[in-house]
């Protein structure tokens, strides 16, 4: 599999889409809860960054299939 920098892979997609439906889930009771906004802008966050991680993973895969059809 295609790494830059020899880092790790992380996490797979399936598991950034199930956290990601956790944090939609948190951002809803917390909107419910009536949070206060550095909650909401914490939980936002969180959404950011899973959402860029699984768009990486996506990536990774789409790559790694590439790179195995075209050996």
């Amino acid at each position: 599999m295609w790494q830059r920098g020899g880092k790790s892979p992380g996490p797979s997609s399936e598991q950034l889409q199930f956290e990601l439906s956790l944090l939609a889930l948190e951002r809803e009771r917390l909107r419910d809860g009536g949070s206060t906004r550095e909650l909401l802008e914490t939980n936002r966050l969180e959404i950011g960054r899973c959402q860029y991680e699984l768009s990486r993973a996506l990536i990774r895969r789409h790559l790694a299939s590439t790179v195995k059809r075209a050996a």
